[in-house]
């Protein structure tokens, strides 16, 4: 392998030789042919820190200068060190140049392979020093693990050489470049090189050493490279593959010298292991090791167990060791079916996953460890059991933590030319640009192919398609023939093994496309595909999102060859930044700004494209996560978590409790977990118990509940919960941790509304032609004739509606109403401009009852639509107000959906507490609600509210049975209907959330606003995807609505 670059490096040289005058003044960093200059093969991770005694981590403080473009760079001699800088860690995350949020679109002008444009291509020159003693006799690499985009090496002011691939490493033989003592090293990096029309990714652009700088000591004769195989038998054995390759930089023969290796397991109990003498009397400087061998009663790994043994190889020469290293080991084999299936270790698994995108709102694309810890115990905790890295490698020390803690990788090569669109003028039909793609995947293969983790290879992304990606598959297979292969594209060629989006979208044939409906995978699962299908980007997640989720899921599980998919994405890739420095792109935050990021009137927020004066930018389209920024929970996360669990529930007789379970899981029996249940009595808890479950893996059994009781009250509402727990801590999370759960409706709840005990006495205080008083027992209350809505409430001499009581039908746009026919739709409508046109207001007085009666048009201005209602409020002696509400069209049909059907009711601000009977306790939709549980739940305003990057309709609570809302002294209103209700309390009208583009935008008001709906509707993906399920869709009811009011 070595022998073999340097070989190609020659070749390279010498053909520059030959070029023309004008090919040889040609920028290395602006020609596609020069990817790399003097630097080593790529080889496997084998070490992630520097606790080796062989190893120097050089992360630290580096000397550095930013320079707008190469041409402003003087020579080195008169280069004065004005900065430091953090290594690893992006220079725009430091002070230097700005980050640059584009989608699609390059941040230059697109010339392949020239880089010119808006921002030039800024330099970024570092230094630094290091101490080398005892260098004699070694080998010495420096390693690079990510630098954006490219750059030049110097070690001692001698060139070494140069790299390109912002994300693999670049490793460096510098043994004749170093001196004894103190070494200075340098690196030119260029932002752009003709490498980043290749990394055309939807994400931040920025630049810097992004992951750790490695110094790395070896003897002359030492191990450069492994590959570790793991065939299963029948019988329970596997195969233990393991070819070493090895360099001899000594000139001299090893038949001296010996190898050996060990096997254990986790127990520490040694498997397999041996010590032979080097055979070899010649001198060459490359060969391999081969071994192979059977291991009985394996414990295999996958990603719900992942069991690792511990594999040991070593050099020896006299006894000592001389060279060596720790790798984990994992057993296991994924082949797929003639189904179509995926199988992991023979089981059919099905891959629910995430893209998961490196970005850090502190530190930008260096991720610190920490986060990458937080985030795959937070995936274990919410049942995803699949990672796409989207769309590059990710940092080395992923991959072991998903080694360790069981997390199924899909990786994928940094390869997205995007910007270049998918005909012609696509790259990856160029043959002058084939070695830059096939290098980045060999880059990657080389570097993962050891990590059980990983499952499959992808092309890349978005990259067009061309018979380059047959010539990355192709090398790929030689490089590994044990894992399937993975792209989107659906033809010109479909060189790969699983399908990752095309063939259908939207109805019809379609070659590239994700983001397909549920309908559409209905239809592809119907189609006898040749090939398993990953839907490898869907549910886009930005905003207020992920609605119908769990019919994608029960899509995957129906059809054998549709194999899952991958949300995207995992997390918001937001940039703390602090109100102080928001004109401007300054970026200094600390971690302990995250927490005032999550409400809106904090000092920090987390900006997106265009707050960091980045023109052109795609805006917020980088906000599409599960978690917030700094991995917060947010509703969307919930929902993925039970969408994805692998344990299911179902009721079999209600007269007798038993239950149905079915255990999804591959490879783990339900004894590992408790099984609690509780009974409902109109949202309390009734009854509640522990069932013992021994259930097998993909096993389906009925268990009986004891004491279950004999019959249910009439009238009252009976829902039996139950939950899986985790008996003992996890590596990923603690005891009781819930990892599956489910409510089963026994007896419905009794909507009647029954009649009102008419105590105390209705007036008429005061009537005008604007307005008129109506008084009941310890209170009154105002209608605004001009208005034709109650504008004030007073009970007990305390102001509880103030300001309105308003039909409402728009809701403040989220992310996913741009859905072409949804937004024309609701434009159309102008629902957020609405004006009134009062038809009739009449009032009777009748049988101790106030009758207010009031029919109204609302349209908006220049528009020949809208809306007729009438309402009907009924006021009892008591102050009790039941409304009858009828809506009707007044187009040719009604709309197919909209937003609300309901009231904003303004309150006093003192009246910020809650109490609600439904689903809880976080938002939920009605197709976003199969996460949050029933129950009776209590909230103050702001812990309704989710402070999303963007302001948008939020906090909504569905399934709600009746709901109170009240001050410190329990005193305000409560609120139930003949149906299930929607309702969200916060400090902000639905106008502010829609005009506000940042948290911090927002202005609270002299008042609490109240939203009580009747329809709320779907949430949807259509900020890129389809419409939402039309089950779903908010429609008129023609029977009309009913609510009761009543005042505490």
């Amino acid at each position: 392998m070595i022998s073999k670059r340097i070989c190609l490096s020659l070749i390279v040289l010498l053909g520059l030789i030959s070029l023309p005058e004008r090919a040889i003044a040609q920028n290395d960093w602006e020609n596609e042919q020069v990817t790399e200059i003097n630097k080593e093969a790529p080889t496997s991770t084998m070490y992630y820190d520097d606790q080796s005694q062989n190893v120097e981590l050089l992360n630290g403080e580096w000397d550095f200068n930013w320079y707008a473009n190469p041409a402003d760079v003087p020579e080195y001699s008169e280069i004065k060190f004005e900065h430091k800088i953090q290594v690893p860690g992006a220079w725009q995350m430091q002070g230097f140049g700005i980050p640059i949020y584009r989608n699609t679109k390059y941040p230059f002008e697109v010339n392949p392979p020239h880089i010119k444009g808006k921002y030039g291509n800024p330099v970024g020159i570092y230094k630094h020093t290091f101490s080398v003693e005892n260098c004699e006799d070694k080998i010495m690499y420096l390693r690079f693990e990510s630098v954006s985009s490219a750059f030049y090496l110097w070690v001692n002011d001698q060139k070494v050489g140069y790299s390109q691939d912002s994300w693999s490493p670049a490793e460096f033989n510098i043994t004749n470049y170093l001196q004894e003592g103190e070494n200075t090293v340098r690196l030119q990096v260029f932002r752009w090189s003709d490498g980043s029309y290749l990394e055309d990714q939807d994400g931040w652009r920025m630049s810097g050493i992004f992951r750790n700088v490695f110094l790395v000591s070896k003897p002359e004769v030492h191990i450069r490279d492994y590959f570790v195989t793991t065939p299963l038998k029948a019988d329970n054995s596997a195969g233990f593959n393991l070819k070493v390759d090895l360099l001899n930089a000594s000139k001299t023969a090893l038949k001296k010298q010996k190898w050996g290796y060990s096997l254990t397991d986790k127990d520490g109990k040694t498997v397999a292991s041996s010590e032979e003498k080097f055979s070899q009397d010649d001198l060459s400087d490359t060969w391999d090791i081969e071994i192979l061998e059977n291991i009985e009663n394996v414990q295999l790994w996958s990603n719900e167990k992942p069991n690792l043994y511990k594999l040991h190889f070593y050099l020896k020469k006299k006894n000592e060791i001389t060279d060596e290293f720790y790798a984990n080991v994992g057993f296991r084999e994924i082949t797929i079916s003639d189904k179509k299936e995926l199988l992991l270790n023979g089981k059919p698994i099905i891959l629910k996953g995430v893209n998961v995108v490196e970005h850090d709102p502190i530190y930008g694309k260096h991720i610190p460890r920490k986060r990458m810890e937080n985030t795959v115990k937070l995936l274990k905790q919410n049942n995803i059991n699949t990672v796409r890295t989207a769309h590059y490698p990710a940092d080395p020390y992923f991959y072991k933590l998903c080694d360790e803690y069981g997390i199924l990788v899909v990786d994928e090569a940094n390869v997205e030319s995007h910007g270049m669109k998918y005909g012609e003028k696509s790259l990856a039909k160029k043959e002058n640009w084939r070695k830059a793609h096939v290098e980045r995947m060999e880059a990657m293969v080389e570097r993962d192919k050891n990590h059980p983790c990983v499952i499959m290879w992808s092309f890349g992304n978005e990259a067009g398609n061309g018979e380059t990606m047959a010539h990355m598959n192709k090398r790929t297979k030689e490089i590994d023939p044990t894992r399937p292969t993975h792209y989107h594209f659906a033809d010109d060629p479909s060189d790969y093994d699983v399908y990752g989006g095309g063939i259908w979208k939207f109805g019809k044939e379609h070659a590239f496309g994700r983001y397909q409906s549920v309908d559409d995978m209905i239809y592809l699962g119907k189609s006898d595909l040749d090939k398993p299908y990953l839907l490898n980007e869907f549910a886009h997640a930005m905003g207020n999102a992920v609605g119908n989720l769990q019919e994608y899921v029960d899509a995957f599980e129906k059809y054998p060859e549709l194999i899952g998919g991958c949300i995207w994405d995992w997390s918001d890739q937001g940039i703390t930044k602090g109100l102080n420095g928001y004109f401007g792109h300054e970026i200094k935050a600390p971690e302990k700004a995250h927490a005032e990021c999550l409400k809106p009137s904090g000092e920090y927020f987390w900006g997106y494209g265009g707050d960091f004066d980045d023109g052109p930018n795609n805006g917020r389209f980088c906000m599409n996560g599960i978690m917030f920024a700094d991995l917060t929970e947010t509703p969307k996360t919930v929902e993925v978590k039970k969408a994805y669990q692998d344990i299911s529930f179902k009721l079999k007789n209600t007269e007798e409790g038993i239950v149905e379970i079915n255990n999804k899981f591959l490879f783990t029996n339900l004894s590992k977990f408790d099984i609690i249940w509780q009974l409902l009595e109109n949202g309390e808890i009734f009854k509640n118990g522990k069932l013992e479950v021994n259930l097998p893996p993909l096993k389906t059994g009925e268990f009986q509940i004891n004491n279950w009781p004999s019959e249910f009250e009439k009238g009252k509402e009976y829902i039996l919960q139950l939950k899986a727990k985790t008996k003992k801590d996890e590596k990923w999370a603690k005891a009781n941790h819930v990892i599956a759960w489910e409510e089963l409706i026994l007896q419905e709840a009794d909507f009647t509304l029954t009649s009102v005990e008419n105590e105390g006495e209705v007036g008429i205080e005061k009537d005008s032609e604007e307005s008129v008083t109506i008084s009941f027992s310890g209170g009154s209350l105002v209608f605004d004739k001009t208005k034709g809505e109650i504008v004030q409430l007073t009970k007990d001499n305390k102001t509880i509606i103030d300001g309105g009581f308003t039909l409402s039908f728009a809701r403040a746009n989220i992310d996913n109403d741009k859905v072409n026919k949804i937004r024309d739709l609701w434009n159309w409508l102008n629902l957020h401009n609405l004006e009134t046109n009062i038809l009739n207001f009449k009032l009777v007085l009748d049988d101790n009852k106030a009758r207010v009666i009031i029919e109204k048009e609302l349209k908006a201005p220049n528009r020949e639509v809208g809306f007729i209602t009438t309402e009907v409020f009924i006021i009892s002696g008591n102050g009790v107000i039941d409304v009858d509400l009828q809506v009707d069209f007044t187009g040719r049909n009604n709309p197919f959906t909209l937003p609300r059907i309901g009231y904003e009711v303004k309150l006093n601000k003192g009246l910020t507490e809650s109490t609600w009977y439904g689903k809880g306790p976080g938002s939920s939709y009605i197709d976003r609600k199969t996460g949050m549980q029933m129950g009776i739940y209590s909230a103050n305003v702001d812990e309704h509210f989710v402070n999303y990057p963007s302001p948008q309709e939020n906090g909504n609570k569905s399934e709600v049975r009746w709901l109170s809302v009240y001050d410190s002294d329990e005193r305000g209103l409560s609120a139930k209907s003949n149906q299930a209700l929607n309702f969200s309390l916060r400090r902000y009208t639905t106008r502010q959330l829609n005009q506000a583009k940042h948290p911090f935008e927002l202005k609270e008001n002299p008042f609490i606003i109240l939203n009580i709906d009747f329809e709320h509707g779907p949430l949807g993906n259509g900020s890129v995807g389809t419409m939402p399920m039309k089950k779903y869709y908010a429609k008129i009811n023609p029977e009309g609505y009913k609510l009761r009011i009543e005042w505490k």
